[in-house]
């Protein structure tokens, strides 16, 4: 059996799903006593239960032989981590009472056999004043905890990247890309498009220095997925009346966009009315950043 010694266990809790507010607790033992506070995580308002000894919250229908004050307080928390569902082992109920106070009700269903039975041990909490100082502690308590999720978000996220370059177009006035470093794409045979090996959500920049023809006044620019266009960019040469020609200049265009890639679909850039500068790179950039 677990020993009674000073210790305290904390975690979050909801008692309904969103958009009900959810709760920050700390469970502590004290002296063999056992104190539950809570906090409502949105409004910071406080309540707590103040240190009850065993006889406080153990009933003959509730007990269990030769158990701790320790033991009861892993059945608590059990409770208050469990998942919201009507049918599993364990259930809470919070309810509002007269004068600010909680109702708090904890549940757990002991199976033996074949037979199963439900405790219940209850508690009214008592609203706590709360200090402009606790409620900021408790907005970076809250930040730092949302941040630690992020963290963990992210590093379980396998961000699959690839950079490349290119110098030339082919016969189809599709760019065509020099070698790919990269597990999570490759070129296809003619190098005029990068496939996906991964799929997911990702987000993709193309840079193209290019000029356009000389009579064309409506050159674009074209981010096609799988021979699909999903963006473009439009540029043109200008009439000069003066001297009653065309007259064009080296640009750039960029292309940035999120798209959904599932695997084996194709990321390309094509070209209508204009052409890319030789001695200028363009480039492409692919990076997932989620499922």
């Amino acid at each position: 059996m677990a020993t009674s010694s000073d210790f305290e266990v904390e975690g979050v809790t909801a008692f309904a799903a969103p958009p009900a507010p959810d709760y920050r607790y700390v469970i502590s033992v004290k002296d063999g006593k056992v104190n539950i506070w809570m906090e409502d995580r949105f409004s910071k308002k406080q309540w707590q239960s103040g240190f009850l000894s065993k006889e406080d919250f153990v009933t003959p229908a509730n007990a269990f032989v030769d158990a701790s004050v320790a033991d009861y307080v892993s059945c608590f928390q059990q409770s208050l981590d469990y998942k919201l569902d009507e049918s599993a082992d364990a259930q809470r109920k919070l309810a509002p009472l007269l004068k600010g106070k909680l109702f708090l009700k904890l549940s757990v269903k002991i199976r033996m056999l074949q037979s199963a039975r439900d405790v219940s041990y209850t508690f009214e909490l008592l609203p706590i004043a709360v200090e402009r100082i606790d409620i900021l502690e408790s907005k970076m308590k809250d930040q730092q905890q949302e941040l630690e999720k992020l963290r963990c978000k992210v590093g379980s996220t396998n961000l699959a990247h690839v950079y490349v370059e290119s110098k030339a177009m082919n016969s189809s006035q599709f760019l065509t890309w020099e070698q790919v470093h990269s597990d999570y794409f490759r070129l296809t045979a003619d190098k005029a498009a990068i496939e996906v090996l991964l799929q997911g959500c990702y987000s993709v920049g193309v840079i193209v220095n290019h000029m356009p023809n000389g009579s064309n006044t409506t050159a674009t620019v074209m981010l096609q997925k799988d021979g699909v266009e999903i963006q473009r960019a439009c540029s043109g040469s200008g009439y000069d009346s003066y001297n009653g020609r065309y007259t064009t200049h080296q640009t750039s265009s960029t292309l940035v966009c999120l798209t959904r890639m599932e695997i084996g679909e194709k990321l390309a850039v094509v070209f209508t009315g204009t052409t890319p500068v030789s001695n200028w790179s363009s480039y492409l950039t692919a990076t997932r950043i989620g499922d």
